[in-house]
């Protein structure tokens, strides 16, 4: 993880990539959040994991380095994806990003439907977030989002651990 640490601290503030007081606890305050999510990838079915509305490749980035599983990142944001791309090649992540929105992204036939996880935390608020990430989510697959400190579980949702809801696909 240490790598990754130095390429977000790196580029943090030219992509505006963490908020400035979030800088200096990267690791305790994302890095861990993102791998609360990791016994929910080890207990899925193969295959790759997204993580929508990546961003600073939170939580993608440190659940694939956890997994060694292939992750699409779907980032919108062209500057962010470079920044995506950097990662997965310096780090030599399998995987791939992608540069569209959620909504193109569950539009497009490659990805609609064919991820066993899908993952999002703050993409939009956790409703939202599942009505957006669950197109993505391949059949018997979950979609998983970060609840905020004040979120309830959505409804038709479950608590997966604490500040993660999650919602299986039929």
């Amino acid at each position: 993880m240490g790598a990754y640490v130095r390429l977000v601290h790196h580029w943090a503030s030219k992509l505006d990539l963490v908020a400035p007081g979030d800088i200096n606890r990267f690791e305790d305050r994302h890095i861990s959040d993102s791998l609360r999510a990791l016994p929910l990838l080890e207990r899925s079915l193969p295959g790759p994991f997204a993580d929508v509305g990546s961003g600073a490749g939170l939580p993608g980035i440190p659940l694939a380095i956890a997994s060694g599983r292939h992750v699409r990142l779907i980032e919108p944001r062209r500057r962010r994806a470079a920044f995506l791309e950097e990662c997965l090649r310096t780090l030599e992540i399998p995987g791939e990003v992608i540069t569209l929105t959620a909504q193109e992204a569950a539009a497009d036939i490659r990805l609609a439907r064919s991820n066993p996880v899908v993952v999002a935390r703050a993409l939009a608020s956790p409703a939202a977030a599942l009505r957006l990430i669950l197109p993505l989510v391949a059949p018997g697959g979950v979609a998983a989002v970060w609840l905020g400190a004040r979120a309830k579980i959505p409804a038709g949702a479950e608590e997966f651990t604490h500040g993660i809801a999650i919602v299986r696909a039929e």
